[in-house]
């Protein structure tokens, strides 16, 4: 039986365009059992996101939590001292992506009222 199981699904439907896309049940199994889970309460500066205490990071379920329309929260890594997105989630958005170790991951927010939570599966 594999360690982890989860699934996506979005449907779009605008105008002359219609597309819908579903996964359920895809799996991954785990060499190591650990998890980094937090709610972080953002701002507009960036936020370390750490992963210091695991061995290996794997899978990252990410959500911003933000009900302002307004609200974006930014993920990225750092690049020598700057910091680089590489997606963002707009209010009440979720994402789903694999992180590479070695990395130093963060988060920042559009406002101060921005929360994100994010769940860290190790690999």
């Amino acid at each position: 039986m594999a360690d982890l199981t989860w699934g996506m699904n979005y449907r779009v439907d605008k105008g002359n365009l219609a597309e819908s896309f579903a996964l359920a049940n895809v799996t991954a199994d785990m060499a190591v059992t650990g998890l980094y889970q937090a709610t972080l309460a953002m701002t507009t500066a960036t936020q370390n996101i750490s992963t210091a205490t695991m061995s290996a990071v794997g899978l990252a379920f990410m959500r911003n939590l933000a009900t302002a329309t307004a609200s974006t929260i930014q993920i990225g890594v750092v690049s020598g001292t700057n910091f680089a997105s590489f997606a963002t989630l707009k209010a009440g958005e979720a994402g789903i992506v694999r992180l590479t170790n070695g990395n130093q991951y963060q988060a920042k927010g559009s406002a101060t009222t921005d929360r994100l939570r994010i769940d860290i599966v190790e690999d």
